[in-house]
């Protein structure tokens, strides 16, 4: 498993370093060229020592972990610093930047139409939000913590919140790696590397997913302790509205965990869970809700009833490309009733489909009439630590 993490590395960097070639307008920008020279040294170095002794391979274990971290700074730094020159590529980080800098000034910003951070942040049209009328979605759409979690770096004079991505990104990958058993560890990250999509283009292109995946995983490390799983999971839904559909499955889990425990002591456990998830979804957004709560509910509930139009790499792309030009309405009654087979499901076979409910959003998501790749692949790191979890499980590491 060590030699095939070093070979996997080395390859990485490979894929890396010709990405950045092409990314890095080396004729203008001769720092690429040294991230250039570095990034290929990195990966003949990394493949030659993953045919050497085998004392050498232990004593230098992370240094494929160190290369990739290395690789996800250095690219990112080409990809929005150089190929898109610091504008931000989604309209969903403009939006929640503008809304945290609204906030610094005491503006509720769930209040206020933010299409002037399309223009602040330089957002290519492409890839702003578009209602089936033509206009733009331009009011603030997720729970508050998507922004407050910001604050503080706006605070810091910080300009570009792909910083604050990025710091989430690598805490997700070190606790990863450290959380996993020394044994598979030179393997657990692998999966989660298997494109750049995921761990580079995604974050580097103002895709803020991995400020959610980061208490995600928490909840997965912390699933032995109701209270503390509760809250970390309170904290993601505060900030990202795509886990709330694990909610009634996260509680079936809670409360089947234990089976020696009494039905009692498990639904103790259970009420525990959600109530520290109510609480810690809540804190954040009492202020807003109490402001104005149908302009909070109207921005909290526009991802899925706000009439959007049909974008999807899911089944609705039959509609999208008019393949077979089905109603929006379609797809939101194939995504409840999977949806509910799938919790029905989960409910009666428990002991056989325990680990995965990591992945009930993707397949629940993909009937979507909305159904993005990021909406998918952020899910990776929660199977790969809840594989993690099922190995500790297993070995009585737990």
């Amino acid at each position: 498993m060590l030699r095939i993490s070093f070979l996997f590395v080395g390859g990485f960097a490979l894929a890396e370093g010709l990405q950045n070639w092409i990314r890095g307008k080396i004729e203008t920008h001769l720092e690429v060229v040294l991230i250039l020279l570095i990034t290929y040294l990195l990966a003949f170095v990394v493949m030659a020592i993953g045919m050497s002794s085998r004392q050498t391979l232990k004593r230098l274990r992370h240094l494929p972990f160190a290369t990739l971290i290395a690789l996800v700074l250095t690219s990112a730094y080409v990809i929005s610093q150089v190929e898109f020159n610091g504008a931000y590529r989604s309209d969903s980080l403009a939006f929640t930047h503008y809304a945290a800098i609204l906030f610094t000034r005491g503006v509720n910003p769930y209040a206020q139409d933010l299409q002037g951070a399309l223009r602040v942040f330089s957002v290519d049209p492409q890839f702003i939000t578009l209602m089936p009328s033509g206009a733009l979605m331009t009011i603030l759409n997720y729970p508050a913590m998507s922004f407050l979690v910001l604050v503080p770096a706006v605070v810091a004079g910080i300009a570009d919140m792909r910083v604050v991505i990025l710091i989430f990104e690598i805490a997700t990958l070190v606790s990863i790696y450290c959380w996993a058993p020394a044994k598979i560890r030179p393997i657990v990250l692998l999966p989660i590397f298997a494109g750049s999509d995921l761990v580079i283009n995604f974050s580097s292109g103002s895709i803020a997913d991995f400020l959610w995946v980061f208490p995600m995983i928490c909840v997965i490390f912390s699933l032995k302790k109701p209270w503390l799983a509760g809250a970390c999971y309170g904290l993601t839904c505060a900030m990202k509205q795509t886990p709330w559909l694990l909610a009634p499955f996260l509680l079936i889990w809670i409360f089947h965990d234990h089976p020696e425990s009494s039905r009692g002591e498990r639904i103790r456990r259970t009420l525990i869970f959600a109530t520290a998830a109510a609480g810690l979804f809540l804190i954040p957004n009492l202020w807003f809700i109490y402001q104005d709560y149908s302009l909070w509910w109207r921005g909290v509930i526009a991802p899925t009833f706000g009439n959007l139009v049909i974008l999807s790499q899911g089944l609705s792309m039959m509609s999208e490309t008019g393949f077979i030009p089905l109603p929006p309405s379609f797809y939101s009654v194939t995504f409840v009733t999977v949806f509910a087979a799938l919790l029905f499901n989960y409910a009666v076979y428990f002991d056989r489909l325990k680990h995965a409910i990591w992945v009930v959003p993707i397949l629940t998501m993909w009937f979507s009439y909305r159904g993005l790749q990021n909406y998918f692949i952020f899910w990776i790191p929660m199977l790969v630590v809840s594989a993690v979890y099922l190995y500790k499980e297993r070995t009585g590491l737990l």
